[in-house]
């Protein structure tokens, strides 16, 4: 990988430089080679893709929808095994052609399980391993087979996750931050003896990933960064760029949302949403892992906090804002705005399709889309007077702010961005829209349109440049602004960057394994 996620390399041994493969426009998620080493696979936004190993056009294989997949294999049939992160399937298999997709496994709601990640192809294709994700968080996943020929799986190791088999006769797994290696039977598709740590230490993802990777020949490379977590800080950041930090610990803070009333801060933290009292800078924890939760958005009094779950089907839900009561699930979509009068919520389709769609907050919780092009639009804002529609979308060949009458969107529509810009927010007073631009500066245009007729937009000035965490899980909004608009809320990355990962390369690794756990 390169280009912060966005290329994807091969790099010959014979050769001492790295050629690319694929330039994206958005993060790859991860990669998998085909059974025939032909073929090089990876996630982009939401959709399976395969690129020759020698180069050439990238062809999709089959679209996974909003928050991409939690891993894939490649079979010797040339069948993909894959996941998304809709729980209610599991394990999923589509020819590497593209076609019918096949639904293989379902996560048993009933006895806790949240998902089925990380498929893993074992020699011969007769089977496939993968991870069951679990209530009580990746200590309680499972490492489980699918036999294929059967279509029956059994859990092989609990407290374990993203399994390899390798060919010294071992299954390899993470457990706790640690690479444990058990001997593995692989005719009878079991384990023997005792799990063994064969490594203290080594970087995890999300989901229970880790990464590891063990060549046929016994090489091992892996990540090794401890002090690889973010301690992000949130401050406050006034127009003349002088800040103030709130006081409360560093964490991996992300979407900084203010109450109505401007005591409260909802804050997606690591996995889950936190409520931060600012009058006593007390901290409260709304939502529990092991699902993700992010993007929370307050209603208009102040009384309840609409979130996004990727490991719920997807999920946009609400919860009483005091963490009374269970969260209520409203409908499949990514929450960016509430209307004016508190009626509505603007939210992005999902899966895989990226228009503004309109929640009413009534018993029915009736949906209805608002805005549906052949390109993406997101992150829809309404302005205060409930008049106008900001939103980004990259119907020109890259993210734009735009806006249109509100809610008859059909009438106009405006461009405010010149040189590109996304997640808009208005200004409380309805006079200025805020959004930012590609290098991370927080970008402002005064509005004239308070009268319920446009009168156009100014060109966009910089307030501050860039010095915060812009980027964000699902290209939600990173920063909020004061209700007398002359502060914002933004999300801090530490002064002194973390320990940079280092990839450690273990040559001849068998060796120290087999005598680490013998294989009898």
């Amino acid at each position: 990988m390169g280009n912060n996620g966005r290329q994807l390399f091969v790099h010959p041994l014979d050769r001492l430089d790295s050629v690319p493969l694929v330039t994206a426009t958005v993060p790859l998620n991860f990669v998998f080679v085909s059974a025939n080493g032909q073929w090089v696979g990876f996630d982009e936004g939401g959709t399976l893709k395969k690129v020759a190993l020698t180069g050439g056009p990238v062809k999709t294989v089959v679209n996974t929808g909003l928050g991409g997949s939690s891993g894939a294999t490649w079979a010797p049939d040339d069948a993909i095994i894959f996941t998304t992160l809709d729980p209610t399937t599991g394990l999923q298999r589509v020819s590497a052609d593209g076609g019918e997709v096949a639904v293989l496994t379902r996560p048993a709601l009933s006895r806790g399980e949240l998902d089925h990640l990380w498929p893993e192809m074992l020699p011969g294709g007769r089977a496939v391993l993968f991870t069951i994700t679990a209530t009580g968080g990746p200590d309680a996943a499972q490492v489980a087979v699918l036999d294929l020929a059967t279509g029956t799986s059994r859990v092989l190791m609990p407290g374990g996750s993203h399994a390899h088999y390798v060919q010294s006769g071992h299954l390899i797994y993470t457990a706790g931050g640690t690479l444990r290696a058990v001997p593995f039977n692989l005719d009878r598709l079991e384990t023997r003896g005792t799990p063994v740590t064969v490594l203290p230490r080594l970087v995890r993802k999300s989901h229970g990933a880790a990464e590891f990777v063990v060549a046929a020949d016994g090489t091992l490379a892996y990540v090794d960064a401890p002090d690889f977590a973010p301690a992000n800080m949130l401050v406050w950041v006034d127009r003349q760029g002088r800040e103030k930090p709130l006081d409360a610990a560093p964490g991996a803070y992300a979407h900084p949302r203010l109450s109505p009333d401007g005591m409260r801060v909802a804050v997606a933290n690591g996995s889950d949403i936190w409520v931060l009292d600012l009058a006593g800078q007390r901290a409260s924890q709304l939502t529990f892992a092991p699902a993700s939760h992010f993007a929370p958005l307050w209603t208009k009094d102040g009384d309840r906090l609409l979130f996004f779950s990727p490991l719920r089907e997807n999920g946009l839900f609400w919860q009483a804002a005091d963490g009374s009561g269970a969260a209520e699930r409203l409908g499949t979509g990514l929450p960016s705005g509430v209307t004016s009068d508190g009626r509505h919520v603007l939210f992005s389709s999902a899966p895989g399709a990226r228009d503004l769609m309109l929640l009413t907050l009534d018993a029915a919780h009736h949906v209805e889309p608002l805005i549906q092009t052949a390109s993406t639009e997101r992150n829809g804002v309404v302005s205060s007077t409930g008049r106008w529609l900001a939103y980004e979308s990259d119907s020109s060949g890259e993210f734009e702010i735009w806006v249109r009458p509100f809610p008859n969107v059909g009438a106009g529509q405006w461009r405010i961005s010149t040189a590109g810009g996304t997640r808009p927010l208005w200004a409380p007073d309805g006079r200025e829209l805020f959004f930012m631009a590609p290098d991370g500066a927080l970008m402002a245009v005064g509005i004239d349109a308070r009268a319920g007729t446009w009168s156009g937009a100014g060109r966009p000035a910089k307030v501050f440049e860039k010095s915060y965490a812009t980027g964000s899980p699902y290209s939600s909004r990173n920063y909020d602004v004061s209700r007398d608009g002359q502060r914002f809320l933004m999300v801090k990355p530490p002064a002194k960057p973390a320990a940079a990962p280092q990839i450690i390369v273990v040559q001849n690794w068998f060796e120290e394994l087999r005598r680490l756990v013998p294989v009898k």
